[in-house]
């Protein structure tokens, strides 16, 4: 039976919390957050409190944005735990809503997840909901399964399951202690099961959901391990989709490890800048004299390892171009992310969309170079070459039609941020008056008659270090505006150089944080007017 530390910090239940809906889903009231388009579904199931908790469906959100269509059942039929009912106690509520009868109706639920086209399925149980998917995970009816602070779970069960599986439990947890956790640990290395089990320190039972959102140390232990459990299911649940999918084919078995490991290659690259002598403003000018553009060394610099796997979001199809997409498609604010030349791929790039999504926009990153990023180790295409194919105005008409998608998706209201190549793009959406707010950072071949012709709120955040857009250029930009009226921001960020926002090395603290500086600069913004 559940203990005291399983009813601790009850939250309060609101039936209008969270960016989803609720509808009926195999005769359960669930709330639903995310695209069936993605073809794959994440199962969270609640702890007792139920699925009108606000920080449960704000984590449904979250994994809705990393592009699952994710589900929450009400599997106690209108009737969560009330501590402060004295007329059901939790050993009465319990006998009416026991983990197996939640089992029962989880698989009618994964039945109808199946019957709407979806191939892959991850689960997790917070809990009570643990017990839940214990179930699920022996049988097998699912790809992969969380245990959050898991309640009920014996050993017989961790011996029984057959789905790759991560246990998240609390140093200070009295129903599932560290010491039970490492006996599954140890249970769970001895099988063929793929498991992860950690003990987060200095948190107790239920602290993934039932924490204050006014304690930041609460918060950010919440978030680790939610982080925890969505990189579970961006590992094998959208692997083990794609893995269905080539299966059907025959092929030989040496190729098939090619394959799985080439299939997640799905598309696209990006863009860059521009080589010409003198200052930046002979260079806007050359520009318009010639439109001969070639990509400068300091605008190509540090370029990144590309990975088709990173961030927690999906590619999918919008306007006919392959984009990587962040955040749920309930919300009704939309962010469209203009690469640089090396484009969507780009590891750094996807965090930014992710961290957008969080924020609560439903963040878009095109492929606007059409599989063909530019890549300084081809001699096939130089930079002059490659350049005449991929110019910024070119990627203006793709970003018109972006807009366009999303505007027949329902957002009511649209930001953009570029970089470097990418905000020739944003700020010609500017003019056109097809957005609510802009954001530019390090940018390229914007010129002075560009910013004279911006009419809505515009932020241009660019490095001390940058011959590209010196400060100077900023400078100038920012008079411009100012004499315009233009609601804006201007700001030049010291000891940087062009690319800081993007290109900065990981394991670099200084770097980190100076790119996490602008990050939140761009977000600030973007809340600011655009939500």
């Amino acid at each position: 039976m559940s203990g005291p530390q399983c009813c601790s910090i009850p939250p309060t239940l609101d039936s209008a919390s969270g960016a989803g809906h609720v509808e009926n889903l195999a005769g359960l009231n669930t709330y639903v957050s995310g695209s069936l388009q993605s073809k794959l579904a994440v199962f969270l199931i609640s702890d007792i409190f139920g699925f009108e908790a606000p920080n449960f469906r704000k984590l449904v959100d979250k994994v809705a944005a990393a592009g699952f269509y994710v589900v929450a059942p009400d599997f106690f039929y209108g009737e969560p735990y009330d501590p402060n009912n004295p007329d059901r106690p939790l050993s009465v509520w319990i006998k009416d809503h026991g983990p197996d009868k939640g089992c029962e109706d989880a698989k009618l639920v994964i039945d109808a997840l199946k019957s709407k086209g979806v191939s892959s399925i991850g689960a997790a149980g917070f809990c009570w909901g643990a017990k839940v998917v214990a179930g699920l995970a022996k049988d097998p009816l699912i790809q992969a399964a969380v245990m959050l602070h898991p309640s009920f779970v014996t050993v017989d069960e961790i011996k029984s399951v057959k789905v790759p599986i991560a246990i998240l439990g609390a140093e200070h947890d009295h129903i599932s202690p560290p010491e039970l956790l490492k006996q599954f640990d140890e249970i769970l290395k001895a099988s063929e099961v793929d498991s992860f089990v950690k003990i987060f320190p200095k948190v107790a039972h239920g602290w993934s959901v039932r924490y204050d959102v006014n304690d930041l140390t609460a918060v950010s232990s919440a978030n680790e391990v939610q982080q925890d459990m969505l990189e579970w299911f961006a590992k094998y649940v959208k692997f083990s989709a794609i893995n269905m999918r080539f299966r059907s084919t025959p092929v030989h078995k040496s190729a098939a490890t090619v394959i799985s490991a080439v299939i997640f290659l799905f598309l696209i690259h990006g863009a860059h800048c521009f080589d010409l002598p003198g200052t930046a403003t002979e260079i806007f000018q050359k520009i318009g004299e010639e439109r001969k553009i070639s990509l400068a060394p300091h605008c190509g610099s540090n370029p990144p390892i590309l990975d088709p796997e990173s961030g927690v979001g999906h590619v999918e199809k919008l306007a006919d171009f392959n984009a990587y997409v962040s955040g749920s498609p309930e919300y009704k604010h939309a962010v469209l992310l203009a690469s640089d030349v090396y484009g969507y791929e780009a590891p750094n790039l996807r965090k930014i969309a992710d961290k957008a999504a969080d924020a609560g926009f439903y963040a878009v990153v095109p492929d606007f170079f059409n599989g063909e990023p530019y890549d300084p180790n081809n001699p096939d295409r130089p930079k002059d070459a490659w350049m005449k194919d991929h110019s910024p105005e070119k990627g203006f008409e793709d970003a018109k039609l972006m807009i366009d998608a999303l505007k027949s998706r329902g957002f009511s209201s649209i930001g953009a941020a570029g970089f470097c190549w990418g905000a020739k793009a944003v700020v010609e959406l500017t003019k056109a008056e097809l957005i609510q707010a802009a954001v530019i950072l390090h940018p390229s071949y914007v010129t002075v008659d560009d910013i004279k012709s911006v009419k809505l709120p515009i932020a241009i955040l660019g490095a001390e270090l940058d011959h590209l857009a010196s400060p100077a250029v900023l400078k100038q930009f920012d008079y411009i505006l100012s004499a315009n009226k233009v609601d804006r921001f201007v700001k030049v960020f010291p000891n940087c150089s062009h690319g800081w926002t993007l290109r900065y090395d990981i394991n670099n603290s200084t770097a980190v944080a100076r790119a996490n500086e602008a990050h939140q600069d761009m977000l600030k913004w973007l809340l600011k007017y655009v939500k």
